[in-house]
């Protein structure tokens, strides 16, 4: 009876190229997708082994998980799989669908090998690489800077080419694509988040007092990878600027990665460095005020989190995170890399706590009505399963360059 079950669904083979212990949007992403996708599917993940995960998804009876050894050498936090390619050829056989979280190299491989094999392949840019490997590897120099963006674009368009459905979270993703010759169909399919488990605390004195933090104090929160591309110099360079005005702030970080970007922040006066977490929501809910400094990204679902949990949000304007931060309504922005301009709006929120009230108060609003993480996946589901019930002819051209939206 099992076995009959199982094989009514369909085989979904998911490529990503990070995976816990490591902790980013993707990871996340999967943590909350496959276990909703299993109603739908038999699923297979193939990762890099970054060691002891903790996942629950490497337990679930329902889910397989390949782990491929990863190269010794890394670039920053950059640590790249190398698979085994009669491995990735024997999985991507035996699956109806590939579903794709990421282009570096175990995802160019899969793909290679879905093309080969004559398998369809839907991606989720959860990234735009060409733009978050060169801000995560900081290239100084003009020309090599140039040189890298424009190889990696080139190998991440080729390889999106070679897809039959690629979903985004927002339309101007999308467009990016479109505009670079990506002429695939797109389905444009905001991610959501567990806006139960992410909710705001009764009482945000007590949430802040359960981590030993002073209630009467106000706190400023960063949560998410220490890693160049999140920029998190300027955000240390307007606390800075802050302490020496206002005696009652704290800087909360949670996260890991750089050696160099902790050493920022660990034993310092007026910040509180606590590491990775797996459970970041009491951290959400003691703070005042959530920075997302970061130079590219696409969802952010960390500054969803953060939002959902009913904190005031200040943000740069990148990625679709203007899709749901609307300036002095759910949230505040400032101008990149500037940490006078972040200083100021920080400022604004330390003098009028009302505006940080109202804020929080919208912020939990959009979110919880508009980036359900069930009413997501349910749509990803359902684009997953239209894909494999076309049939696996139909190449690569479908619906022209429109970026798709229902």
């Amino acid at each position: 009876m099992v076995m009959l079950w199982m094989s009514e669904k369909r085989r979904l083979l998911i490529s990503t190229d990070t995976f816990p212990p490591r902790v980013d949007g993707v990871s996340k992403f999967l943590q909350e997708a496959v276990p909703r996708l299993t109603k739908d599917f038999e699923i297979t993940i193939l990762a890099p082994d970054f060691g002891p995960s903790g996942s629950p998804l490497e337990s679930m009876e329902s889910v397989r998980v390949v782990k491929f050894r990863t190269f010794r050498k890394s670039w920053g936090e950059l640590r790249l799989a190398r698979p085994s390619v009669s491995a990735v050829f024997r999985e991507v056989r035996r699956a109806d669908i590939i579903f794709v979280q990421s282009i570096a190299t175990l995802g160019i491989l899969v793909v290679i090998a879905a093309r080969i094999l004559g398998r369809r392949v839907a991606a989720y840019t959860h990234v735009i690489e060409w733009q978050l490997v060169v801000e995560h590897l900081g290239f100084n120099q003009r020309f090599v800077r140039t040189f890298m963006e424009n190889f990696i674009r080139l190998v991440a368009i080729l390889t999106y080419r070679q897809c039959s459905l690629i979903l985004t979270p927002s339309r101007e993703i999308a467009d990016i694509f479109s505009n670079y010759g990506v002429n695939v169909r797109k389905e444009i399919i905001p991610l959501g988040i567990d806006t139960e488990r992410f909710s705001p605390p009764n009482d945000k004195r007590a949430a802040k007092q359960e981590l030993s933090i002073n209630p009467d104090s106000i706190v400023i929160g960063y949560c998410g990878r220490l890693a160049k591309e999140k920029d998190l110099g300027t955000l240390n360079r307007a606390f800075n600027y802050l302490k020496k005005r206002y005696n009652n702030i704290i800087l909360l970080i949670v996260g890991d990665g750089l050696p160099e970007i902790r050493s920022m922040f660990k034993d310092r006066d007026g910040v509180i460095f606590v590491g990775m977490r797996n459970d970041p929501v009491p951290f959400y809910r003691a703070m005042d005020i959530f920075v997302m400094p970061s130079l590219t990204e696409t969802s952010s679902l960390a500054t969803m989190e953060a939002m959902s949990c009913g904190v005031a949000v200040i943000a740069t304007r990148v990625g679709n995170i203007s899709d749901y931060l609307r300036n002095y309504e759910t949230g505040l922005f400032f101008r990149k890399r500037n940490s006078f301009d972040l200083m100021r709006r920080i400022e604004t929120l330390i003098k009028r706590p009302e505006l940080r009230q109202r804020l929080g108060l919208r912020a939990r609003q959009e979110i919880s009505e508009r980036f359900s993480i069930d009413a997501s996946i349910a749509r990803i589901s359902e684009k997953l399963s239209g894909l494999a019930s076309a049939g696996s002819n139909a190449g690569s051209k479908i619906n022209g360059t429109s970026a798709k939206k229902n």
